[in-house]
């Protein structure tokens, strides 16, 4: 029996100096590398498009683009320090709460340097969530933005980062503005500097599961997809 105490204590010991030798050899901050290696994306970071001062883009309206349920997502980058909204993308735009002329959706950046995205209702009533975390880190991050008719998410790489339920109101989704990346919708200020890629909007909210497997794979469902913005 003591010696079965010994060979175990020896195996114990053999263990110990085992775990303390590897630590040594291979320090937290690479454990912490191949962790984030593990997590990264199939998303590809070139080409993309980069906007500069008052430089955007926009799609022409069209009721493919105006909608009352919506998923909208982009792959953005950016390292400016905000001190009004950036928009990234949006359809109806800001600043006149009047029917026709309110935001349908978007997502942009805050004065925080947050992010932020929801709609406005024909009334002028927002329905915004607003990040806690900044995100003008120079890194590229992924924002999603969902209403099902009465849920609304956004999402920042492939997680939940906010919510409103139980929402009755209906996004205005009667305005004729065009859709706009890297500037407010209504008009020509509010302009985003960074880079953005792989711009993408539905007719339909995702579920959680497909934004979080979308992130992770760069590979989202086509099913109700009416915008895809590769470039290239």
């Amino acid at each position: 029996m003591q010696n079965n105490s010994k060979k175990l204590l020896a195996l114990a010991t053999t263990s110990i100096l085992f775990t303390i030798i590897a630590v040594s050899f291979f320090p937290a901050d690479d454990f912490k590398a191949d962790a984030q290696s593990a997590n990264a994306t199939n998303y590809k970071h070139e080409p993309f498009l980069t906007l500069t001062d008052s430089k955007f883009q926009e799609i022409p309206n069209s009721d493919n683009l105006n909608l009352t349920e919506f998923t909208l997502s982009v792959w953005f980058r950016t390292a400016q320090n905000n001190t009004e909204p950036g928009h990234i993308v949006n359809k109806g735009g800001m600043n006149v709460d009047e029917e026709g002329m309110n935001l349908n959706y978007g997502i942009w950046t805050n004065e925080e340097n947050g992010l932020a995205g929801g709609f406005e209702t024909a009334a002028g009533e927002d329905f915004i969530i607003v990040s806690r975390e900044k995100y003008n880190d120079g890194k590229w991050h992924h924002g999603a933005l969902t209403f099902n008719g009465s849920a609304l998410f956004l999402f920042v790489d492939g997680k939940p980062i906010g919510n409103k339920l139980f929402i009755k109101e209906t996004p205005d989704n009667t305005g004729t503005q065009p859709l706009r990346i890297g500037a407010n919708s209504l008009n020509e200020d509010k302009f985003f500097t960074g880079d953005v890629d792989e711009i993408r909007l539905w007719n339909r909210a995702l579920n959680m599961s497909e934004i979080e497997n979308g992130y992770l794979e760069n590979k989202f469902n086509p099913t109700g997809q009416v915008l895809f913005l590769n470039y290239g």
